[in-house]
């Protein structure tokens, strides 16, 4: 397989060669073409996009994965020709190796200083920021759980005739930087805010994905899944769990989803489980123990018995001896605790060793594909393995084909979670309902 040639590390031509192929020039080399739409159109607009966020990929992850991220975003600008800006608009880059680009609005366009009226641009920059961010949101979360996000502004200029083309668009391109970071700012004050408002308006739901025994096809239990405002930027769990760590609100949404969980859950059979998401540092949260603890499960008709805490491996627990006592507390009480996202990352296996619990949750990072991937086999038979000897049930998650199902059952996986099996929904099945699990 041919790879592409570094941006960050190749001669002038090659980068020149590349930039091409992509429709990417540095700004330089439009020069004639933007003095043309100055001196004809008496005005020259311009959109400014930072990405320098996305910097953040190659510091973590290298220059190839880095290169992959940049191009999937230059091409993602690149189609938004057409449909929010106009065709024959110029993309085109800063400087060569770089994460700032320049849209140059063409003076093609009727009547262009009205265009360029300030709520004009700042309408087209909104609309424009939301379609952008969103992509780069799916581009680059597998690889981070942080939001990078691109910050836009715009700018425009009038026609003079006593300065030169270059200094005029060197100063229109400053003016761009400027309000991008001014609009980078107002973003992160408005999803702060935004946040806190759902929070304490509680404005989230739960929905319930069930857990089953892929032996029987039962419903051992469900999981507790948070949704956002519906229709909100917010609605993606991704999106406001992002947020929340961004403007470090993550206890506090935490603690709202733990127990909406618990209070808008109808139905839970009195064999079944519910698994619930937990922060290592919520399980200190002193208004979820004794009385009120207590009050809470029995308002909602469950016991601890029913209750297993779901902690991530992707959230560092900094003091295992401090976190087992809590556990302690909550173990006395009845409750369970799982691991999620085994396989995902380094602290998998430290996790297994220092917290022992009962569940296991394999990540489907590991699930999705197995039946054509023998690596993937070897891993699941390993954290199977470890599982079995600290007495801990194997629990798949990501479960989406019937080939993935045959292998985590013929491997003697407890329990499986997936859309094959069950999609999440406000309402829980009958707790007597039987999942086929067999071949089909």
């Amino acid at each position: 397989m041919s790879q592409k040639p570094n941006r960050r590390n190749r001669s002038s031509g090659a980068a020149e060669a590349e930039a091409s192929a992509l429709g990417l020039h540095p700004f330089c080399q439009y020069m004639p073409k933007l003095a043309q739409t100055l001196t004809e159109s008496k005005a020259l607009g311009l959109i400014y996009i930072d990405a320098s966020d996305l910097g953040k990929i190659e510091y973590d992850y290298g220059q190839t994965l880095y290169n992959e991220v940049l191009d999937q975003t230059i091409e993602t600008i690149s189609q938004l020709k057409g449909h929010l800006i106009r065709e024959d608009d110029i993309l085109c880059s800063r400087n060569q190796n770089d994460e700032n680009f320049l849209l140059f609005l063409s003076g093609q366009r009727g009547e262009y200083s009205n265009f360029l009226k300030m709520d004009n641009l700042q309408l087209i920059i909104d609309r424009f920021a939301s379609s952008l961010n969103a992509k780069i949101f799916q581009i680059t979360f597998p690889y981070t759980k942080k939001i990078l996000k691109a910050d836009i502004g715009y700018s425009y200029t009038v026609f003079n005739p006593l300065l030169s083309v270059e200094r005029t668009v060197y100063r229109l391109i400053e003016q761009g930087r400027s309000v991008a970071r001014f609009n980078g700012d107002r973003f992160m004050v408005q999803v702060h805010e935004s946040l806190k408002e759902i929070i304490i308006e509680e404005n989230i739901r739960t929905v319930y994905q069930p857990i089953v025994d892929l032996r029987t096809g039962e419903i051992f239990a469900y999981e507790a899944l948070t949704r956002g405002p519906e229709g909100s930027a917010m609605e993606s769990p991704l999106m406001l769990f992002g947020v929340a760590d961004k403007t470090n609100l993550s206890f506090e949404l935490d603690r709202l989803c733990r127990r909406k969980a618990l209070m808008n859950i109808k139905g839970l059979g009195a064999h079944q489980k519910l698994f619930v998401n937990t922060f290592p540092a919520t399980m200190h949260d002193p208004e979820f123990r004794g009385e009120a603890l207590a009050q809470l499960l029995k308002s909602n008709g469950l016991e601890g018995n029913n209750i297993v805490f779901e902690v991530t491996e992707r959230v560092a627990i900094e003091n295992y001896g401090l976190f087992r006592k809590e556990q302690d507390y909550f173990s006395s009480l009845g409750f369970g605790l799982a691991v999620d996202d085994i396989g995902s990352g380094y602290g998998s296996l430290e996790a297994i060793a220092n917290l022992r619990p009962q569940y296991v949750k394999v990540d489907l990072s590991i699930i999705r594909d197995i039946h054509e991937n023998s690596v993937k086999l070897e891993l699941l038979k390993a954290i199977s393995d470890i599982s079995r000897k600290i007495g801990a049930k194997i629990l798949v998650e990501g479960i989406e084909k019937e080939e993935e199902l045959e292998v985590v059952r013929q491997q003697g996986c407890d329990y499986g979670q997936g859309f094959l099996l069950g999609r999440p929904e406000a309402n829980l099945l009958p707790p007597k309902t039987q999942i086929n699990v067999k071949p089909r």
